[in-house]
């Protein structure tokens, strides 16, 4: 009878342990966003997020406070990442917005940023993520995307986009993962602003922005900041 009991035991604890094992497993985990600053020097970021309305608005992460060390409240928070540093956060709600160097998004050059400034966009842990490096207002700096771990990320005939870098200004066109100057849907150049002219020239293939699969996640999306571009026309 003792050993009768003691097997019946191990079965349930056996079967137990399968099923919480089933569920865990079945769920993804969320995917991390980290930030590294590969310079000698401190560099200045600026997080930017997406504004919703309701009823969307409870879904997503809609203050930057706390996040990759911002420390005020809002869309938009700004901190110093110290040389050779790496922030990083993993968002339990849906995450959308930008990330851009040395000041906040700019649709346009101006006298500080002659050759305006390239972001970083990015959709994470909502329905379906995105991601791109986006110089379609000009590039003000080096920034190398690395896709870590998790699914595929697809970019029209890219089928598994992994490492993403974007070069100086007028040389982007053709990169995976990478809008050009002007080119506001990729592959061609409607609606963009009248200061972004002359554009580079758009891709033939809609090559900008690597998807993931409908609830897909998981893994980590490192952007690094390489250092800025020269500030010349």
């Amino acid at each position: 009878m003792k050993n009768l009991f003691l097997i019946t035991i191990m079965i349930i604890l056996f079967f137990g342990c399968q099923s919480d094992s089933k569920i865990i497993g079945s769920e993804p985990q969320n995917t991390e966003l980290a930030v590294i600053n590969s310079t000698k020097d401190s560099v200045l970021m600026y997080l930017t997020l997406s504004g919703y309305n309701l009823p969307e608005k409870p879904k997503y992460v809609q203050n930057v406070r706390g996040i990759l060390k911002c420390p005020q409240d809002g869309l938009q928070g700004f901190v110093w990442v110290k040389p050779n540093d790496t922030l990083s956060y993993i968002s339990t709600k849906y995450f959308s917005g930008n990330i851009s160097f040395g000041t906040p998004p700019l649709n346009c050059s101006n006298d500080k940023w002659p050759l305006g400034v390239n972001i970083f966009e990015f959709n994470l842990n909502n329905p379906q993520e995105s991601i791109d490096l986006s110089c379609m207002a000009g590039v003000n700096c080096i920034m190398k995307v690395d896709l870590v771990g998790g699914t595929n990320w697809l970019a029209d005939t890219s089928l598994n986009t992994r490492v993403i870098e974007n070069k100086e200004m007028w040389y982007n066109t053709g990169i995976v993962g990478v809008y050009p100057y002007g080119c506001t849907n990729c592959i061609n150049t409607d609606g963009k602003q009248l200061c972004q002219t002359p554009n580079e020239t758009p891709n033939e293939y809609r090559i900008c922005n690597p998807t993931r699969g409908k609830g897909e996640r998981g893994g980590k999306v490192q952007i690094t900041f390489k250092g800025y571009t020269e500030k010349k026309k």
